[in-house]
């Protein structure tokens, strides 16, 4: 059901009840060994179910075979999943026996509610490759994602959870003591929690809607999805001239074509990595002459460019190659001359696949996993500051496809100054089913948390225009080329909670979790005595 709640299934209210049956099963373990066997189970059946896409990024990025493929699958979902449900299970089951056996409506309730801050929390502490909770499944809940602002998606993964353990305790009831008032009373505390947030969130929703409906001014952008093959990409790479050509030819005649539309746009903006090579260190002849030619477009073109490519620098006799994001402005004032050159150098690298923690510099790895970046780590957060034709300033902010996994560097760009998010990416090694939704929901949050508009532009789709509420205003269909053009409200930033505090709802969860758990024992204590007395 977790699975199914997730992209690209959105079956999202499944998720209010996911954790229920298993719940169950966790309560009726006699030791805690069972309950630890119920919590790997569930992180490993969810890795397997939403993730199986791992599998086909290990073919298609490290070219290893089939059945290894599967085996990173396997060892994915059994290690980094979900392995925060490991820990959950073990306070659950304790929680279940020591504090919830007849307990009272109120305490029970309280229980439930701490246990919930617990799970967010351990779900925030617990390190993972994908940093992907719950609280996703409401992506595409125009009201209830809107809370995202206050605590980011850590603050939804709160709601569903607490949904999910009272639901458990009242059904639990229901098969025991029959005790309609204490029923009833977990679930008027379920429903009276939705509908705060459903309210909350029709307010915030109608003020965002309104701030973009009457946005004085708007910048026309155009996003090129070149949608190349995995294996032109990677022979590009490897020194194919030809293969080269035929990726800077996916992007650069489609640009053409959106010049020709009404209005053409200010802004051109290229995913990563689409120009093919280091940008501006031409290694050979044939490379020069391709980037002679890339240039001759941007000058021709008079607008901003904003585009993937490679950075090379040398530190320290060492070669470092970054995966970088360039934004090139002509100058107004002298049409055909180069104006500004600024960049951005992924800070959050992949691990696996633009780095391996601690064997960045293992020559037999670099030897036998050429497909592996080895990238170098950029500085941090950073933005661009770019003037159009039509002398509209924008502060563009900057991420590298999976940074947009981290609430806290998004927030950090836009800390910086960012007045719109740009997030380029290229999911195509992970096929057209499953992480490309799931990508796409992610950003949407991120837009939600800093109420910033952000243009999406990835090689193989979903690129988008995403407001500032979460609503997708267009999209590209994922797997074919595409050309879109889209106009940007300019609007005054908006400095949501979560902007002024940070991502700080997961590690208050845990402090607050821990602290009333703790409070609770001791109540419990107290009430024990005083019986026994």
């Amino acid at each position: 059901m977790i699975a199914a709640a997730w992209p690209p299934w959105d079956f999202d209210l499944l998720v209010w009840v996911a954790l229920v049956p298993w719940c169950l099963a966790v309560a009726q373990q006699r030791r805690l060994l069972g309950a630890f066997a119920q919590g790997f189970l569930l992180s490993l059946l969810v890795g397997l179910l939403s993730a199986h896409w791992i599998a086909f990024a290990a073919r298609e990025f490290l070219e290893v075979s089939e059945p290894v493929s599967v085996l990173v699958l396997l060892l994915f979902s059994a290690t980094c999943a979900q392995p925060h449900l490991i820990f959950f299970a073990l306070v659950l089951h304790w929680s279940h026996r020591r504090l919830l056996r007849e307990a009272s409506a109120a305490r029970s309730i309280l229980v439930c509610l701490a246990l919930a801050l617990l799970y967010t929390g351990l779900e925030a502490a617990t390190p993972r490759l994908f940093d992907i909770g719950l609280g996703y499944a409401l992506h595409d809940s125009p009201r209830l994602r809107q809370a995202a602002d206050l605590g980011g998606v850590r603050l939804l993964t709160f709601a569903v959870v607490a949904a999910n353990l009272l639901l458990w305790q009242a059904f639990s009831l229901l098969r025991t003591t029959r005790r309609r008032a204490s029923i009833a009373t977990h679930l008027l505390v379920v429903g009276v929690g939705l509908g705060t947030l459903a309210m909350y969130g029709s307010v915030r929703e109608g003020e965002i809607r309104s701030l973009v409906e009457e946005a004085g001014a708007s910048v026309e952008v155009g996003v090129v999805q070149g949608n190349v093959p995995n294996d032109v990409r990677l022979a590009w790479a490897r020194g194919d001239e030809r293969a080269a050509e035929e990726q800077l030819a996916a992007y650069a005649l489609p640009t053409e074509e959106l010049m020709g539309r009404t209005p053409p746009p200010e802004l051109i903006v290229w995913p990563e990595a689409a120009f093919p090579g280091v940008f501006m260190q031409p290694r050979s002849k044939l490379q020069r002459g391709r980037a002679n030619k890339f240039d001759r477009q941007i000058l021709r073109l008079n607008r901003p460019v904003v585009f993937g490519a490679y950075d090379l620098e040398t530190r320290d006799s060492e070669v470092v190659l970054y995966n970088a994001l360039f934004a090139v402005t002509p100058r107004y004032d002298k049409p055909g001359t180069q104006g500004s050159v600024q960049r951005y150098r992924k800070y959050l690298l992949l691990p696996f696949a633009e780095t391996i923690p601690g064997l960045e510099g293992n020559a037999w790895l670099r030897r036998n996993l050429p497909s592996l970046g080895f990238f170098g780590k950029g500085e941090g957060a950073s933005v661009f500051d770019v003037e159009t034709p039509n002398r509209n300033k924008l502060s563009l902010g900057p991420t590298i496809c999976s940074e947009s996994l981290s609430s806290q560097h998004v927030i950090d760009t836009v800390r910086q100054g960012a007045e719109i998010l740009v997030n380029v990416g290229s999911d195509g090694w992970f096929g057209d089913w499953g992480e490309p939704q799931f990508h796409l929901a992610v950003a949407r949050l991120r837009s939600v948390e800093t109420r910033r508009p952000q243009i999406r532009s990835t090689n193989t789709g979903v690129s988008a225009l995403i407001l500032p509420d979460g609503e997708i205003a267009t999209r590209s269909a994922v797997g074919k080329k595409a050309t879109l053009s889209f106009s940007v409200p300019l609007i005054s930033p908006i400095e949501s909670t979560v902007v002024r505090w940070g991502d700080w709802f997961g590690w208050a969860s845990l402090i607050t979790g821990v602290s009333t758990i703790l409070l609770i024992m001791i109540w419990v204590q107290m009430g024990s005595r005083r019986r026994g007395t």
